[in-house]
């Protein structure tokens, strides 16, 4: 699929992914504010339909990872030999520089929320339950970003922190392993690799049950996608597409009709997503690639999806204490458990968004990348 030289130095604009960074950040706030609807387990039993729709958003973090791959991967794949800008070291800082300033003032943001506020201090038989109570090891795991090794550190504070640590993890694999293996072999040798990869870390090795390492090979999927949207692709483009949907539609339906119950069918059900989110990144990359209009590229591309797509990184942060703490404070209340969830979905939600946007003014705006820059100005 891939071809082995660049076919063109144009650099289109890929305003696509800020739309579906957009729809993943929005998807997986709303998962989150079911499953803190009311006490544990009041929206599976009572509004069974509303809370299987929710569980889409469990593949936010999919869609993030692979997304993640694909827009590292495409400087990348612009060069001869797979360099990094700067190689390894301004990479990291890059990286660093982008992602873990706006990490610690969220977890430092809650830990001061968590302490002023007696009513997040205990769990009140809700979801928020195993973010409290906060101990010194979860803490410090937290800053090390190591929290996803322990399960009882896991969802300490801010329970979507953990895929913040797991990409974190993979962005030193990039260089260190999976563009080596793209250099030394071929993209789809790295592709099995990473396949392989992620599996074995995830159920091998003691001590990382919470990592999801199998997401390294969603990551890869995306650099294939990047590298055949750069380089070329000798797939008829208009099967890239379909198949992108075909396979997106199988992995909801399995989602909504039996939502993965273990390790294992989560890691393929991740994965199927994962190759659907490529194919569509490669679809509408080859689109932007061409200066082709589409019907998904408009959509994506929709003025006000983008906006929240730049500051989709602030939502996810930032959503679920907020989230948590709207429900604790309806509870005594005893709301019917569907005005409870229209109240956080329509209230709480919401409030949660316009705070993240607060959230991105002073604090994330300040190391976003030269890309969104260019956009916030656009």
């Amino acid at each position: 699929m891939v071809e082995s030289t660049v076919e063109s130095t144009r650099r289109p604009k890929f305003e696509f992914a800020d739309g579906l960074r957009a729809i993943a950040a929005l998807s997986v706030a709303t998962l989150h504010a079911t499953t803190f609807t009311g006490h544990l387990g009041d929206a599976d039993e009572q509004l069974p339909v509303i809370a299987r729709l929710a569980e889409l958003g469990n593949y936010a973090v999919p869609v993030f990872i692979t997304l993640s791959g694909y827009v590292l991967m495409l400087p990348v794949a612009r060069t001869a030999n797979f360099e990094l800008r700067g190689g390894f070291w301004k990479y990291i800082w890059r990286r660093a520089k982008r992602i873990l300033p706006p990490y610690y003032a969220a977890i430092a943001l809650f830990l001061l929320l968590i302490a002023l506020a007696p009513a997040l201090q205990s769990g009140h038989d809700t979801a928020w339950g195993n973010k409290v109570p906060i101990t010194l090891e979860g803490i410090v795991s937290h800053i090390l970003l190591v929290h996803i090794w322990n399960p009882d550190w896991v969802y300490q504070i801010d329970g979507p922190a953990w895929s913040v640590a797991t990409e974190w993890h993979i962005y030193f694999l990039m260089p260190l392993l999976l563009l080596p293996l793209c250099r030394w072999f071929n993209p789809w040798v790295m592709l099995g690799a990473a396949l392989a990869l992620g599996p074995v870390l995830t159920f091998s090795l003691p001590g990382i049950g919470s990592d999801n390492y199998w997401m390294i090979g969603l990551f890869a999927l995306g650099m294939i996608a990047a590298l055949a949207t750069v380089r070329g692709t000798r797939l008829p483009r208009r099967w890239i597409g379909v198949a992108a949907i075909a396979i997106a539609v199988l992995a909801a339906a399995w989602m909504l009709v039996s939502p993965p119950s273990s390790r294992p069918a989560q890691m393929v059900s991740d994965t199927v997503a994962g190759v659907a989110v490529a194919l569509g990144l490669l679809a509408l990359g080859r689109a932007a690639m061409e200066d082709r209009p589409s019907l998904s590229r408009k959509v994506l591309e929709w003025r006000p999806l983008v906006g929240l797509g730049l500051f989709s990184y602030s939502i996810y942060l930032i959503h679920s204490p907020i989230l948590a703490l709207a429900n604790i404070l309806l509870l005594p209340l005893q709301l019917p458990t569907i005005v409870n969830w229209l109240l956080l979905m329509f209230g709480a939600l919401p409030v949660a968004i316009a705070a993240a946007y607060g959230f991105f003014l002073l604090v994330e705006r300040h190391f976003i990348t030269s890309h969104q820059k260019r956009a916030l100005k656009s």
